[in-house]
């Protein structure tokens, strides 16, 4: 058995609408959980590849924006995800414009091809999820073990599974700021 490798964590946008995981695309600015797409965040484009561009009004009136993206255990060789944590570095991090976080959705881990919920479903980007009760901002350091404090404890996350995670943006009446943004990071303990 070989080792899980970086390229074996994949992250998909949602399909509110579908009625099963990994079968209808998503649609970056209606991320809105529900299931797992089949359209992968595109992370070459890294311009409005899960939120919609923050406009003058909503960022003078501090708007709240979410959205879900999910993490998917693609490997080949079988290994699962062990202890697995998300965290946001303070290098993937753009300060000065929008304020970003991340929380885990309760729904929990589930294949990517179940027919019940994967994630809670939203009705529209401002409406809070849900059940989502801890909110991880950018971080210093990475987590370690054994408290992860500062990170997301998800747990094991077996081939051909995901979980899904919201990020939470909420405009500051800032200056504009080009490439604003955030990025994540999955850690975890692999078999191999």
């Amino acid at each position: 058995m070989t080792a899980l490798v970086f390229s074996d964590i994949l992250y998909y946008l949602s399909a509110p609408s579908a009625s099963a995981g990994f079968a209808n695309a998503g649609t970056a600015g209606a991320s809105w959980g529900g299931y797992i797409s089949t359209s992968q965040l595109n992370s070459s484009v890294t311009l409005d590849n899960l939120f919609n561009d923050i406009t003058g009004s909503q960022n003078a009136a501090d708007q709240v924006d979410y959205a879900c993206l999910f993490v998917l255990n693609n490997t080949s060789s079988g290994n699962s995800m062990l202890n697995t944590v998300v965290w946001v570095p303070n290098s993937a991090y753009v300060a000065g414009g929008a304020n970003a976080a991340v929380g885990a959705d309760p729904t929990g881990i589930s294949v990517k091809t179940v027919t019940s919920l994967q994630a809670v479903k939203i009705t529209s980007n401002t409406v809070a999820p849900a059940g989502v009760s801890t909110w991880i901002g950018p971080q210093a350091s990475a987590p370690t073990a054994p408290s992860y404090t500062g990170g997301l404890q998800i747990g094991t996350v077996p081939p051909g599974s995901c979980f899904a995670l919201w990020i939470r943006r909420t405009a500051a009446n800032s200056a504009p700021v080009n490439a604003d943004g955030l990025g994540i990071q999955v850690i975890c303990d692999t078999q191999g």
